[in-house]
């Protein structure tokens, strides 16, 4: 069972800044075909292609709320750029955020409250890319539930099994402190909630409620940021000290992964069959389900207006207030700090 709170950083549960970019003619087919690698040297006879080498650190196994990165190294998106990635994946315990922050990797992904949270702490990483436009964080319950909406259910004395320390489900609790739900510790345990059909849990869209599908039990998805908190997730970061030695490269980087989440959006599956030779424990037609119920999240109306990838000003502010309100963050930060993003050329400043 794949832990959503672990997607989120093991630390903190949230998730981070994100800054993006879009380059629909970079983008390309969906058949999965490598595009050729350029800036090629003469060396004794063969051709060596010259490029930068950098580690992307995951913070999960590989799977679709990756798959655009995995696209772009399968097309060879990032090389055009003269750029050598090694997407390292993630798991239970890994410390993505940390990672980057020291240094040992160029890029990680995160959540976004987790670049405030480092802030705090001394850290100092800067958001280039958000994958996510609204968080994938949700609340799941049965298809026959009586609860249609999350205001419903929180107002409701249903029981929910949740970790209260996310910061998601404290602000939820915070706009209904006199709600009598019962809250329960996650398990994780799918078979339980299956069991119980007045069971709500919390879940992460492309993980529990695309198991219990292929199980035949049927969920609804009421998603977290509804409740008013929805932050970015699915950030690409590094430390503001790297960004400022490398822009060009970061802009580059940015470009790539914009055109890769455009050719896996439009074709997820042979960047998904890469996915499963990586990650066994999740198949074909999992990934492929989980890939169409995050494609919403990804490109919508917000990614017509920024470019995927891309971030708000207003965005980062309104979550950073909220990280304020709850106590997890002291004082307000410099917002405009946290992130680079140039809106009018869709990419890294």
């Amino acid at each position: 069972m794949l832990l959503n709170a672990l997607r989120n950083g093991a630390s903190s549960l949230f998730g981070l800044l994100s800054v993006a970019a879009v380059c629909s003619a970079l983008v390309g087919c969906d058949d999965g075909a490598k595009s050729p690698v350029p800036n090629e040297v003469a060396q004794g006879g063969s051709t060596t292609p010259k490029l930068e080498k950098v580690k992307l650190q995951l913070n999960w196994v590989a799977e679709p709320e990756f798959g655009g990165f995995y696209a772009a190294q399968d097309k060879a998106l990032f090389q055009n750029e003269g750029i050598e990635v090694e997407i390292v994946q993630g798991g239970p315990g890994v410390p993505a955020p940390q990672l980057a922050a020291s240094g040992k990797v160029e890029f990680a992904v995160v959540a976004a409250p987790q670049v405030v949270e480092l802030a705090e702490q001394g850290g100092d990483l800067v958001a280039l890319f958000a994958v996510y436009q609204g968080t994938p964080m949700g609340v799941m319950v049965h298809e026959s539930s009586p609860y249609n909406t999350l205001n419903e259910l929180w107002q409701s004395d249903a029981t929910i099994s949740i970790e209260q320390g996310h910061a998601d489900y404290r602000w939820i609790s915070k706009q209904y402190p006199d709600s009598k739900i019962k809250v329960v510790p996650y398990s994780g345990n799918l078979a339980g909630f299956a069991a119980d059909p007045k069971l709500a849990s919390q879940c992460f869209i492309t993980s529990e409620p695309v198991q219990l599908e292929l199980q035949g039990v049927k969920t609804r998805v009421f998603m977290l940021g509804d409740s008013g908190f929805d932050p970015y997730n699915g950030v690409v970061v590094t430390t503001r000290a790297y960004y400022e030695a490398h822009r060009d490269l970061c802009k580059k980087l940015v470009k790539a992964m914009a055109a890769g989440w455009r050719a896996y959006l439009d074709n997820p599956k042979p960047y998904n069959e890469t996915m499963t030779r990586l990650n066994p424990g999740m198949n074909l037609a999992a990934m492929n389900l989980a890939a169409d119920k995050q494609a919403k999240l990804i490109a919508n109306d917000e990614t017509k207006r920024v470019g995927l990838g891309g971030m708000r000003f207003a965005r980062w502010e309104e979550m950073c207030k909220q990280l304020v309100e709850l106590g997890t963050a002291k004082q307000m930060p410099d917002v405009q700090s946290l992130f680079v993003w140039d809106t009018e050329a869709g990419t890294a400043r």
